[in-house]
C-alpha cells in the first residue's frame, strides 16, 4: 500500500465512525464448538457462557483441569472487565498470566490450523465502548493491552479470526459478544448501550498551538540514550538549547573500562576473545547477550561523547522506569526547570510464543506501561507543557511474527495516553512510529521491511520534532508503505476515504476474497462471487451467447492470489509474471447474472526457484490453471510476421474488439503487427463508488486472446511476464505465433505475452 509518496510518511489521528447493528448469527453458530472463557468478572463471565450455550456451543472455564479442553476452537478473553481494580501499575499482570497460559495452551493446535473459519480470539476490553477515545467513567484503560494481541496474534496463528470488542454497558454482555464474534470483519469494535462504533484514521497535519522551549528548559526522555531516543534528544538540545536527560538501565562504567572505549577493530577483537575464554558450562546464547549489552554502553558512551563535542547539553542517569525510586531520581536531576517528557523506554524480544516465558513476556509490558503509570504518578503537580508517551504502529495495525508482547505493550500504552490526556491539564499525545531505518528497538530490519517500509531517520526526526513542538492530545500514527499483511489483518483494518493508499489496500482486499483456508507460505483457498449488480465486465463477454467473465480479468485473480504466497524469505516480491496458463472458456458463462468460483494457491514443491501454482475450479470442477514467478524476465523480441490479425468466431466472444482496437499495421521496427487499443479503465470494469485498480492491460490483452489462432474453447498461454515501469498502455504488436507484447505511447514493453492459442492439447 503506498499510503504516503516513497520515502515519506503519512500522519494520522482517530476518529469515532457508527456502525449499523450487529445482526443476529445462526442458532447453530457454535454447534460443536469448545469455548474458552477467561478472565473478567463472576457476572460477566457466567453471561457469556450463558451466550455459548445459546448458541449451541460448550463453556470452558479451565483448559489446564478440564480433561475435554484439549481441543479449544475459541477464547472469550474478557481481559478487565467487571474488574474493580483501579488503573494503577501491576494491575493486568494476574489476567495477562492467564491470557498467555491459554494461548500457549492451544498453540499447538492452532498453529497448524488452515481453516480459516473455526478459531476465534475474542479480546473484550473495558473501555466503556469509544475504544479510550472519549472519557468514559468507567473504562479500563489497562485492557487496551489485550487489543494489541488480538491484532497480532493473526501473524502467528494465520487461521484465527481474532477481534477486539470494547464493551461498554449492554443489557446482555454475553449476547452482545457472541454476535459480534459473527458479524464481519472488523478487528476492532466498540458497543455501549445501543452505540455500535469503529475506530476510522485520518490523515491530519500538525495543527496545535506552537510550543517554545527555551534553554531554560529541561526535557526529560526515558531510554533516550540510543537509537531514535538519542536522535530526538540531540535534535531538540540542538535546535532549541534546551537541557535534556536521557535515561536507560544500564550504569555507565568508568573510562578507564578497555571494552567502553576501544575501538572498532579492538572491540571486535574483545568479543572474539569473550567467546573462546568463556567459562566452562555457559552458554554461548549467555555470552552473546553480554556482548550485546557491552555494545548497547559503548553506542550510549558514543552519543553522550558526540553530544559534548558538539556543545550539547544531554545527561544521562540510569534508572529503571517500572521503580518509583528510580524516577524520583530522574526528577530530582531535572530539577524544576523540567518542562517536557517523553516516554521513550521499551523493551523487544521477538520470539514466538511457546518459546516465551510469562515473566518474559510481562516484562516487554511492564516497561511502556508500568513506566508510564509510574512516571504520571510521579509527575503529579508539577506543570509541563506535553507529556508525550512514544510507541510503534504495532499496537494499532499489529505487529511482526514474535511481537504479541511488544504490540500488546505499545497498544496499551496508547490507549493509556489517551485515557490521560481526557483528564490532564497539558497536552498528552503518544507517537506510533513505524520501523525506523537502522535505529529504534527493531532486531531484524530485514523482516520489518517486509511488513512496512522503513522511514529514514531524518524524516522521522522532523515529524517528531514537529509533534513536541505544537499542542494537541490523543494517538497520533505515522504509516509508511505497508508490504506483507495477513487476510485477517487487511480485512479488519479500516481505511479512510483520504489515504492516497485506500485504492490498494481495497484491490488487494476485493481480490483476496472470501478466505476458507489459509497457511503462511503454504496455501491459500478463497472463493469469489462475481454479481451483475457490479461486474459491468460481464456485458463486455459472451460464451455462447451467455454473459460471462473476461479471460484477463481471471487471470489478475490468478495474479492476485499468487501474491499471497510469495518467497519467504529476502525482500518482499511481487509476482512477476505466469506460466503455462490454460482457461477453459466454456466454464466463464454468468448464468443468472452471477458466477462463484474457487480459487486454490500452493507453492510449485518441483520449482528449482520459488513458484506458486493457481488454480481455480467450479462447483469442483476446475476451469483455469497457471503457475506463478517471481524472477523477472527480461523483454523477448516479438518477432515474425504472418498474415495481419483477425477476430476469430468461437463461443468466447470479447465484444469491444470492433470499437477498442484500431486497424492493425505493419510495425517496420518490431518487426511484426501493431494497433492501438484503447484502455479499458476500472469504471468501464465495475460500477462502484470505489472501483479496484486492475493492474493488467484488459483491452489489450483481450485483444490478444481474440485473434489468437486455433478452434478449441479452451485457451492456453505460454507465459505472461510484467515489466517495470507500469505505464500506460497504448499499442499491442503481435507476432505470427499469438506471442506479443503491450507497450505504451513510448513504446516501453509493459507487458509481454507468450505464445497463446486455443487448443485442446498442452
Amino acid at each position: 500500500m503506498s499510503a504516503a509518496a516513497p520515502g515519506e510518511i503519512l500522519r494520522q489521528t482517530l476518529t469515532l465512525c457508527p456502525l449499523p447493528p450487529a445482526p443476529a448469527p445462526p442458532e447453530d453458530v457454535l454447534d460443536g464448538r469448545r469455548v474458552l472463557v477467561i478472565n473478567g468478572s463472576d457476572p460477566v463471565r457466567r453471561s457469556v457462557c450463558r451466550a455459548v450455550c445459546r448458541y449451541g456451543g460448550t463453556p470452558v472455564t479451565d483448559p489446564v483441569t478440564d480433561p475435554d479442553a484439549t481441543r479449544i476452537d475459541a477464547i472469550i478473553d474478557l481481559t478487565l472487565h467487571g474488574d474493580p481494580e483501579e488503573t494503577r501499575p501491576g494491575a493486568w499482570r494476574e489476567p495477562m498470566r492467564r491470557t498467555v497460559a491459554a494461548l500457549q495452551h492451544v498453540y499447538p493446535d492452532w498453529v497448524t490450523e488452515t481453516d480459516a473459519r473455526r478459531l476465534h480470539y475474542v479480546a473484550v476490553t473495558a473501555m466503556g465502548g469509544p475504544m479510550g477515545l472519549r472519557p468514559e467513567q468507567d473504562s479500563r484503560p489497562l485492557s487496551g493491552i489485550w487489543a494489541g494481541i488480538a491484532k497480532t496474534l493473526p501473524r502467528e496463528l494465520a487461521a484465527c479470526q481474532s477481534r477486539v470488542i470494547d464493551l461498554g454497558p449492554v443489557a446482555d454482555p454475553g449476547e452482545a459478544i457472541v454476535r459480534e464474534m459473527f458479524a464481519g470483519d472488523l478487528l476492532e469494535v466498540g458497543l455501549r448501550y445501543e452505540e455500535r462504533l469503529t475506530i476510522l484514521p485520518r490523515q491530519s497535519a500538525v495543527d496545535g498551538a506552537p510550543i517554545e522551549m527555551t534553554p531554560a528548559d529541561v526535557l526529560l526522555l526515558t531510554g533516550g540514550g540510543r537509537g531514535i531516543g538519542f536522535e530526538i534528544a540531540a535534535e531538540m538540545a540542538r535546535g532549541t538549547g534546551c537541557r535534556v536527560i536521557v535515561s536507560g538501565r544500564t550504569r555507565l562504567p568508568g573510562e578507564d573500562t578497555p571494552w567502553l572505549t576501544a575501538g572498532e577493530d579492538e572491540f571486535a577483537e574483545l568479543a572474539l576473545r569473550a567467546y573462546r575464554e568463556r567459562e566452562p558450562g555457559e552458554p554461548l546464547p549467555v555470552v552473546r547477550r553480554r556482548i550485546e549489552g557491552m555494545r548497547q554502553v559503548r553506542e550510549i558512551y558514543g552519543n553522550l561523547r558526540r553530544a559534548r563535542e558538539a556543545g550539547l547539553r544531554i545527561d544521562y542517569h540510569a534508572a529503571d522506569v517500572t521503580r518509583a525510586e528510580d524516577l524520583a531520581g530522574l526528577l530530582a536531576a531535572a530539577g524544576p526547570g523540567l518542562s517536557m517528557v517523553v516516554h521513550n523506554a521499551g523493551v523487544d524480544a521477538p520470539t514466538r510464543l511457546p518459546r516465551k516465558t510469562a515473566e518474559e513476556f510481562l516484562r516487554v509490558i511492564e516497561v511502556k506501561v508500568d513506566g508510564f503509570l509510574r512516571l504520571t504518578e510521579a509527575l503529579e503537580g508539577r506543570p509541563l507543557r506535553m507529556l508525550c508517551a512514544v510507541g510503534s504502529l504495532t499496537g494499532r495495525y499489529g505487529g511482526m511474527i514474535g511481537q504479541i508482547d511488544y504490540a500488546a505493550a505499545n497498544e496499551g500504552l496508547a490507549r493509556l495516553a489517551m485515557w490521560t490526556g481526557h483528564s490532564a491539564d497539558h497536552p498528552v499525545k503518544s507517537l506510533s512510529w513505524p520501523t525506523w531505518h537502522d535505529l529504534g528497538l527493531i532486531t531484524n530490519l530485514g523482516a520489518a521491511s517486509r511488513y512496512m517500509t522503513p522511514i529514514s531517520v531524518p524524516t522521522g526526526v522532523a515529524a517528531w520534532r514537529a509533534e513536541l513542538a505544537h499542542a494537541g492530545s490523543g494517538e497520533i500514527g505515522f504509516v509508511a508503505d505497508i508490504g506483507e499483511i495477513t487476510p485477517r489483518q487487511l480485512c479488519g483494518i479500516t481505511l479512510p476515504s483520504d489515504w492516497e493508499g485506500r485504492t490498494e489496500l481495497l484491490t488487494r482486499r476485493f481480490l483476496l476474497g472470501q478466505v476458507v483456508r489459509y497457511g503462511p507460505g503454504t496455501l491459500l483457498e478463497t472463493e469469489h462471487r462475481i454479481d451483475g449488480e457490479w461486474a459491468a465486465f460481464l456485458d463486455d463477454v459472451r460464451v455462447a451467447g451467455v454473459r460471462g467473465v473476461p479471460i484477463s480479468l481471471l487471470l489478475e485473480y490468478m495474479l492476485a492470489g499468487a501474491s499471497w504466497l510469495a518467497p519467504p524469505l529476502g525482500p518482499l516480491l511481487p509476482v512477476a509474471g505466469m506460466r503455462d496458463v490454460w482457461v477453459d472458456a466454456g466454464a466463464l458463462a454468468a448464468g443468472g447474472g452471477s458466477a462463484v468460483f474457487h480459487r486454490l494457491v500452493r507453492p510449485d514443491p518441483h520449482s528449482p526457484d520459488w513458484q506458486v501454482r493457481v488454480e481455480l475450479s467450479r462447483d469442483g470442477r476446475p476451469f483455469a490453471r497457471g503457475t506463478a514467478v517471481f524472477q523477472p524476465e527480461p523483454p523477448p523480441s516479438v518477432i515474425g510476421r504472418g498474415g495481419p490479425p483477425e477476430r476469430r468466431a468461437r463461443d468466447y466472444l470479447w465484444r469491444p474488439f470492433l470499437t477498442d482496437v484500431d486497424s492493425w499495421t505493419l510495425d517496420d521496427q518490431a518487426g511484426c503487427w501493431s494497433a492501438e487499443v484503447t484502455r479499458t479503465r476500472a469504471s468501464d470494469l465495475f460500477t462502484m463508488t470505489s472501483p479496484p485498480r486492475i493492474t493488467l492491460p484488459i483491452a489489450h490483452l483481450e485483444a490478444a486472446i481474440a485473434t489468437a489462432s486455433g478452434r478449441s474453447e479452451v485457451w492456453r498461454l505460454a507465459s505472461l511476464d510484467l515489466h517495470e515501469p507500469r505505464g500506460t498502455p497504448a499499442r499491442l504488436l503481435l507476432g505470427a505465433d499469438g506471442a506479443g507484447q503491450v507497450v505504451d505511447a513510448e513504446r516501453r514493453p509493459l507487458v509481454s505475452i507468450g505464445r497463446c492459442r486455443w487448443d485442446d492439447q498442452p
